[in-house]
């Protein structure tokens, strides 16, 4: 084999081998820049929107809960992109509108704007999910549980 077919193949090799790491680095940026990793929320409410912009962008979700008191609070759930979701066997119908979900996840970190990461245009959904990140409600979501318990991974960290 001559030298330019042996860098070839090494730059090759190094290029298959550093391929699955990238994703999760990725992962882990996302996590330092925009989420406290360090603390953990669980909120349940009814699922009342979701956008699943085209990948690389993140799926997100809006949750509408209700305290003790009756007040009603929104909150944006940010997860894996969608072609990710469908890789590891998620249905588009897994979900449905108006049942109530228990989401884990991470909260964001104050002071960043994990709004910035959102896709452009912003409409529908995803522009509610932009105000309520400017609010400071929106959750790196690791996992959903369904009401009858079935538990289904939606982020990339727990």
């Amino acid at each position: 084999m001559s030298i330019q077919g042996r860098l070839s193949f090494f730059a090759l090799t190094v290029a298959i081998l550093t391929l699955p790491r990238s994703n999760v680095l990725r992962a882990q940026t996302a996590l330092d820049q925009g989420y406290d990793g360090a603390k953990q929320v669980t909120v349940t409410g009814m699922l009342i929107g979701s956008a699943a912009p085209e990948p690389p962008y993140s799926v997100y979700l809006l949750i509408s809960t209700q305290d003790a008191k009756g007040h009603v609070k929104q909150w944006a759930v940010e997860g894996d992109a969608i072609d990710a979701l469908r890789r590891r066997g998620h249905k588009d119908d897994a979900l449905k509108m108006g049942e109530i979900i228990t989401v884990t996840g991470h909260p964001a970190k104050a002071g960043k704007k994990p709004e910035e990461r959102m896709p452009k245009p912003i409409r529908g959904a995803l522009a509610r999910a932009f105000d309520l990140a400017k609010e400071g409600r929106l959750i790196l979501g690791t996992e959903i549980t369904l009401a009858d318990g079935t538990k289904l991974p939606f982020g990339r960290l727990k």
